[in-house]
């Protein structure tokens, strides 16, 4: 099963900006039909001020059963 989207409050590693932005603990690709765009966003972060991008550790169920962890 696909976890519903969390918010979460990230910290930039560059430039220390707090701020607000959503993740999906889990992803179950066997189940549900994300394209790579909505995966990304629903796997990384980007600073507002900064723009640097951060991967978040999410756990994913690829379409062969198989787990993984996404960064």
């Amino acid at each position: 099963m696909t976890s519903p989207p969390r918010e979460i409050t990230v910290i930039c590693p560059e430039c220390r900006t707090e701020y607000r932005d959503w993740i999906r603990p889990s992803i179950n690709l066997s189940l549900d039909e994300f394209d790579d765009d909505y995966l990304d966003q629903a796997t990384s972060a980007t600073c507002p001020k900064c723009k640097h991008k951060v991967s978040l550790e999410v756990l994913i169920v690829r379409e062969d059963g198989v787990w993984e962890m996404r960064r």
